[in-house]
């Protein structure tokens, strides 16, 4: 089993599973990562990652030499403000295959529940049809199958509801707002179960698994985002229809936290 995990795309997320991963002297793992500029490469390396330059659509000669025998995260979201999502897809597609032509052991890819759509009011399990309404959604999901074809015997699939965190968390932005759908239930998960959860998939022999991790409370977004304002201090959001009926899909990953050997432990969401 590969012994050094590439994070490609070290973001936010990657900091967590990092720092677990670098916090049990048992695991010996050996980090290497991408990022987009020099000052990160800097500051990656001086916590002895070893961090290279690189951005979507590079050639990856430059990475080669770290990706043979390795685990590879793949954690590369299009972005918000990209609209090109056909030139992204093609360009994660020749990223797997160029990992696997240079002998990557596990491909991770960090994927998002929005492929199951939003527009129904359904318990999604893990053996849920996919049924993407984004443009997002649709690229990752042409990705996922693209892995799935190409590598099953080396792939695994995380689909992530929102990320949340001590230090990133959506109620910042709808602070003092005025929204709608405050009946719509939440569908999010902690970044720190999240970071549990991906060492457990690194600790596995990789077999195509699909795996969706969301926390196992699904309250009405307009009585959940009122209540973290007001635990943090914040000016209350507001919301119409929160005395309404709850609606919106429920992402019930007890499957997948059960089969990774992981309890959730900010399962509330506070």
């Amino acid at each position: 089993m590969a012994r050094r995990v590439v994070f490609c795309g070290f973001g936010w997320l990657a900091g967590y599973v990092e720092a677990k991963l670098t916090s049990d002297e048992t695991t010996r793992w050996q980090i290497a990562a991408t990022t987009t500029t020099a000052l990160k490469v800097d500051t990656l390396s001086s916590k002895n990652i070893d961090a290279r330059r690189f951005k979507l659509g590079d050639h990856t000669a430059n990475l080669e030499p770290l990706l043979d025998g390795s685990a590879l995260i793949l954690n590369v979201p299009p972005g918000r403000k990209n609209t090109d999502l056909e030139a992204y897809t093609h360009q994660m597609k020749a990223l797997v295959d160029n990992a696997l032509q240079a002998n990557a052991q596990h491909i991770v890819f960090i994927s998002t529940t929005s492929v199951y759509g939003d527009n129904h009011s359904k318990t999604i399990d893990e053996t849920s049809t996919t049924q993407p309404e984004t443009a997002s959604a649709i690229a990752h999901v042409a990705i996922e199958k693209h892995l799935l074809a190409n590598a099953k015997d080396r792939s695994t699939i995380v689909r992530l509801s929102g990320l949340i965190g001590p230090d990133r968390h959506p109620v910042n932005s709808l602070s003092g707002r005025h929204l709608k759908q405050g009946n719509k239930r939440v569908n999010l998960v902690d970044s720190r179960d999240v970071a549990s959860a991906i060492i457990s998939v690194l600790n596995r022999p990789p077999q195509g698994e699909i795996f969706h991790l969301s926390s196992p409370a699904h309250p009405k977004r307009g009585e959940y985002y009122t209540k973290i304002a007001e635990v943090r201090g914040l000016t209350l959001p507001t919301f119409d229809d929160t005395d309404a009926p709850p609606c919106g899909k429920i992402i019930n990953a007890d499957k997948s936290w059960a089969a990774l050997g992981v309890v959730p432990k900010y399962g509330e969401l506070v």
